[in-house]
C-alpha cells in the first residue's frame, strides 16, 4: 500500500515538473532577433535566468543571454517577446547609420559634381571668346557680334528637343525669341566653338567641292585646337555619288546614301590659310598629312579614313 502511494505521489511530482517546464517555452519554432539583426532559427526557447535557452538546427542546446536578445518570433513572424531597451538602442544606431549613409551619398554626389566641372573645364577650348561670330572676318578679329542667350536643340524632329550639356552637333535658338540661328560663322557656346555647317562649306578649300549637308544651318563642335588647326568633324555627302545613287525614279539605290555617302568625316579649320579642308575620303586626308606629319598617313583599305586615328594624328600637329 505504501509502495503503491509512494509511486502515484512520484507520478504527480513529475508531472508538475514536465508541466512547469513546458509552461516556460515561449515558442516551439521561430526566429531570435539579436541587436546587430542576426536572426537565429530555434525550436522550444525558453527565458531561464535572464537566457533565453532553445534548441538549434542541428539539434544542440544553445543559451544566449537576454540583453542581446531584441525579438522572438514565431513561425507566422509574430513577436512572443520584444527587448524594449534592445529595440530602443538599436533604432538609435540604425538612424545614426542612415544619417552617415547619407552624409557619405552627399560627399559622394558633389565629388562627382566638382569632378564632372573639372572635365568639362579642361574640355573647354576657350579658341575665342563666348558669342555670335556673323563672318568670317569678326571670328578672326575675335569679335562677337551678339551676346544673346543661346539653347541647342536637337538636328531631328518637328519639334527640336532642347539639349543638355555640350552637343558635339546641334541647332542654336535665340533663348528669348526662340529662334533658330542662321547664316552665320561660328558660335561659341560655353567656352566650346562651333562652326555652322554653311560657313564651311562656303569657306573651304577649293578642291573640296562637292560636298553637301541636309542641315546647312546647324552647328559642329571644334574637339580638338591649337596655334595651326582646329578639327572637327560632321556628317558631310558627295554630291555626285547622291546622284549616282538614285535612279531615274528619284529613288535610293541599294540604300548607298546611308551607308557610304554620308559619314562623320574630319575637317580642319587652318588658322594660316583661314579657310576649311575637309577630308572626303582617305586619300585626300593623306594628300593634307603627307607632308605635316609622315607619321599620321593611313593604309586606306577602306574608302574612308580612321577616324580615331586622324584625331590622333590631329593632336601632334596642332
Amino acid at each position: 500500500m505504501k509502495k503503491a502511494l509512494f509511486f502515484f505521489l512520484f507520478i504527480v511530482v513529475y508531472n508538475q515538473i514536465c508541466l512547469a517546464q513546458n509552461d516556460n517555452i515561449l515558442s516551439k519554432k521561430g526566429m531570435i532577433v539579436l541587436e546587430d539583426n542576426k536572426h537565429i532559427p530555434y525550436t522550444n526557447v525558453k527565458l531561464i535566468n535572464a537566457n533565453f535557452q532553445y534548441i538549434d538546427q542541428n539539434g544542440a542546446e544553445k543559451e544566449i543571454p537576454f540583453k542581446e536578445v531584441m525579438y522572438v518570433e514565431d513561425e507566422q513572424n509574430s513577436k512572443v517577446f520584444t527587448n524594449k531597451a534592445v529595440v530602443e538602442r538599436f533604432r538609435i544606431k540604425e538612424e545614426k547609420r542612415l544619417e552617415e549613409e547619407k552624409q557619405l551619398a552627399i560627399e559622394r554626389n558633389l565629388k562627382k559634381q566638382e569632378e564632372r566641372a573639372r572635365r568639362e573645364e579642361e574640355s573647354k577650348l576657350k579658341l575665342v571668346p563666348d558669342g555670335i561670330y556673323y563672318t568670317k572676318e569678326d571670328f578672326l578679329n575675335g569679335k562677337p557680334n551678339s551676346l544673346e542667350v543661346l539653347i541647342p536643340k536637337g538636328l531631328v524632329g518637328f519639334e527640336k528637343p532642347e539639349l543638355s550639356g555640350i552637343p558635339d552637333a546641334c541647332f542654336f535658338y535665340s533663348k528669348q525669341e526662340d529662334k533658330k540661328i542662321k547664316k552665320v560663322f561660328a558660335i561659341s557656346y560655353q567656352g566650346h566653338l562651333y562652326f555652322q555647317i554653311q560657313a564651311i562649306l562656303n569657306n573651304r578649300n577649293k578642291t573640296d567641292r562637292a560636298q553637301s549637308n541636309d542641315f546647312p544651318n546647324s552647328f559642329s563642335r571644334v574637339i580638338i585646337g591649337g596655334e595651326n588647326y582646329y578639327y572637327l568633324e560632321a556628317d558631310l555627302a558627295n554630291q555626285w555619288a547622291q546622284v549616282a545613287a538614285i535612279g531615274a525614279a528619284g529613288v535610293v539605290i541599294g540604300g548607298a546614301i546611308s551607308n557610304s555617302m554620308i559619314t562623320g568625316k574630319g575637317i580642319v579649320w587652318d588658322t594660316k590659310n583661314k579657310e576649311f579642308n575637309i577630308f572626303k575620303n582617305c586619300k585626300d586626308y593623306n594628300e593634307f598629312i603627307k607632308n605635316i606629319y609622315p607619321e599620321g598617313i593611313q593604309s586606306c583599305e577602306e574608302h574612308q579614313p580612321d577616324i580615331l586615328k586622324i584625331r590622333e594624328a590631329i593632336e601632334k600637329i596642332k
